[in-house]
C-alpha cells in the first residue's frame, strides 16, 4: 500500500513539474514574441523560410480537399437540415459548423500532421546532435532565432488556411446546392451573408491564432526534451503529437462551452 502511495506521488510530482516546465516555456515564449529586439534580420530570414513550408507548400493539397469537403460536409448539413425541416436555418447551420468548427480543427489537424511532427523531428535532432548547445557557445539566441519564427509562423499559417478552408468549402458547397436545390449563386450567397455575424469570424480567427500558437509551440518543447540519443527522437516526435492532439481538444472543447455560457 505504501509502495503505491509512493508511485502516485511520484508520478504526480513529476506530472506538476512538466506542467510547470510547458507554462514557464510557453510564458518565454510569449514574452519573446512581443520584444522589437527578437525580430532581428537572421530571425525575419527564418520566418519567411517557416511560412513558406507551412502556409504555400501545402496550398495545392489543401485546396483539393477544401473542395472535397466543402461538397460532402455541406451537402450532408443541407439534406439533413431539409429533412428535419430546418431549411430557414440553414444558413445559419452552415456557418456554425464550417465556419466556427470545421474549417479551423481540420486546419490544425493537417498542419499538426505535416508541419508540426517535422518542427518535433527538426528540435530533436538538434538536441541530440548538440547543435543547441553549439548555438549557446556563439551566443545565439535560441527563442528569438529558432522558436520564435516557427511559432509565429503557425500562428499565420493556420489563421490564414483556417479562413481560405472555410471559403474554399463555402464556395464548393454551392456545387451541392445547385443540384440538389436548383439554387441560384445569388440565392446562396444571400443565404450564407445574412447568417453569418461578426461573432463568426472572431471565433474563427481567435481558434485560428490558438490553435496557431499549440501546434508550433508544444512540438518545439517536446523536441527539447529528447534525450542525447538517436532513438529519443521518434519518441519525442509520439509523446508530442499526443500533446499536441490533445491540446487541439481542449481548446476545441474550451471554446464550444465558451459559446454556450
Amino acid at each position: 500500500m505504501i509502495k503505491i502511495v509512493e508511485y502516485i506521488g511520484e508520478k504526480t510530482l513529476h506530472a506538476l513539474s512538466a506542467l510547470n516546465d510547458i507554462f514557464y516555456f510557453t510564458l518565454v515564449c510569449s514574452v519573446s514574441m512581443f520584444l522589437p529586439a527578437s525580430y532581428n534580420p537572421a530571425m525575419r530570414s527564418v520566418l519567411i523560410k517557416q511560412i513558406y513550408f507551412t502556409t504555400i507548400e501545402i496550398l495545392p493539397l489543401f485546396t483539393i480537399l477544401s473542395i472535397l469537403f466543402g461538397t460532402v460536409v455541406i451537402g450532408v448539413v443541407i439534406s439533413v437540415s431539409v429533412e428535419y425541416g430546418l431549411q430557414e436555418q440553414m444558413g445559419s447551420i452552415i456557418i456554425k459548423f464550417v465556419v466556427d468548427e470545421f474549417a479551423p480543427f481540420f486546419t490544425a489537424l493537417l498542419i499538426s500532421l505535416r508541419s508540426s511532427a517535422a518542427v518535433n523531428a527538426e528540435i530533436a535532432v538538434m538536441k541530440v546532435n548538440r547543435e543547441l548547445n553549439t548555438l549557446n557557445e556563439y551566443k545565439i539566441d535560441l527563442v528569438s532565432y529558432l522558436f520564435i519564427p516557427r511559432i509565429i509562423s503557425g500562428i499565420i499559417s493556420v489563421t490564414s488556411l483556417t479562413s481560405l478552408f472555410a471559403i474554399i468549402m463555402l464556395l464548393a458547397g454551392y456545387i451541392f446546392v445547385f443540384f440538389y436545390m436548383s439554387f441560384d449563386i445569388h440565392s446562396y450567397k444571400m443565404l450564407l451573408l445574412n447568417a453569418i455575424e461578426l461573432k463568426d469570424l472572431l471565433i474563427l480567427f481567435a481558434k485560428g491564432i490558438a490553435f496557431g500558437f499549440m501546434t508550433m509551440l508544444i512540438p518545439i518543447y517536446s523536441g527539447l526534451q529528447a534525450f542525447n540519443s538517436y532513438t529519443a527522437i521518434p519518441i519525442s516526435v509520439l509523446k508530442g503529437m499526443v500533446r499536441l492532439f490533445i491540446s487541439i481538444f481542449v481548446i476545441e472543447v474550451l471554446s464550444l462551452l465558451v459559446q454556450f455560457i
